[in-house]
């Protein structure tokens, strides 16, 4: 989470410094770990939708990379083989998904979070927070007026180039949304797709079948809960056999170390619990965050 975080704040640091006129900041290693140690102390990178994202991209990242390891395969063959579909909008969904995940790799191969990748809230509080850090380094050679109008314009066009239909999230949405389109959203796949770790790719699925939001989705997917997975694959209208085979595949991998007990809650879980589950998940996540924090949760 903190490399992922440290690219981030780097990279739009660098943004914005090119929006600059004449690039008044110089872009250095150094540089950029004392604004990142600026902004850490401050606390200005403790926002909390951001947080969430980093802690997710951490959680993907883990579990495909373990679901992988032990099929033997270093890639997702699930999604190339989508390349090829008959049905034209998703075989360019797919290349736009791999091409996509494939920017957001360093040269190490490590997961990174894109700018696009944040939600306009977060992309736009975490540019000002980077902006009002390079403050400092302006101040040295300019006033503090012509400082402000600087980086306040150098901000708002790095913010006018964040297109969230590029982020992952997105591109992800569209792929599930043309799979289901052409009718091709198949216990098969989605197994397949289980078995290599697509968890963002799985949530989608769910959280289309659902009815509800896929941050919503992948929440319960990865909350460590059975009780939760079981009702979000129940309200899915997710087979038994489908279920067992996620249980089977990366079941351990979501914090289920039971599969019995998983797969006899399943069975056991009337229609009005089912419904109880969905109405609660599509309520708005701030409101369920606030009936958390008071003590008032779920059910």
């Amino acid at each position: 989470m903190t490399a992922m975080l440290h690219c981030l704040v780097s990279d739009l640091a660098d943004a914005i410094r090119a929006q600059l006129p004449g690039g008044r900041v110089a872009a250095n290693d150094e540089g950029d770990a004392a604004l990142i140690e600026s902004l850490t102390a401050s606390g200005l990178l403790d926002e909390p939708v951001l947080m969430a994202l980093l802690l997710r991209r951490a959680d993907e990242e883990r579990i495909a990379t373990a679901a992988r390891a032990r099929s033997g395969r270093r890639e997702a063959r699930v999604l190339q083989g989508l390349v090829s579909h008959d049905y034209g909008a998703v075989a360019a969904a797919a290349m736009a998904l791999i091409l996509g995940r494939g920017r957001r790799r360093d040269r190490f191969g490590q997961c990174l979070i894109a700018y696009d990748d944040l939600p306009p809230a977060s992309a736009e509080a975490l540019v000002h927070a980077v902006a009002a850090a390079l403050r400092r380094d302006l101040l040295a050679t300019r006033g503090a007026t012509a400082a402000d109008m600087e980086l306040s314009e150098a901000s708002d066009r790095v913010l006018d180039s964040h297109d969230e239909e590029r982020g992952i999230d997105a591109l992800t949405t569209g792929l599930v949304h043309f799979l289901d389109e052409a009718g091709g959203l198949t216990d098969e796949l989605i197994l397949g797709a289980v078995n290599e770790g697509e968890v963002a790719f799985v949530a989608e699925v769910l959280a289309l079948r659902s009815g509800i939001e896929v941050e919503s989705a992948i929440g319960e997917l990865l909350s460590g809960e059975p009780a939760h997975v079981m009702a979000l694959l129940r309200m899915a209208g997710v087979s038994r056999g489908l279920s067992a085979g996620l249980l089977a595949g990366i079941g351990d991998l979501l914090g289920i170390t039971d599969a019995g007990a998983a797969i006899a809650d399943f069975d056991r879980m009337s229609d009005a619990e089912v419904q109880e589950a969905r109405a609660w998940l599509i309520t708005a996540p701030s409101y369920r965050t606030a009936l958390e924090r008071m003590g008032q949760g779920r059910g």
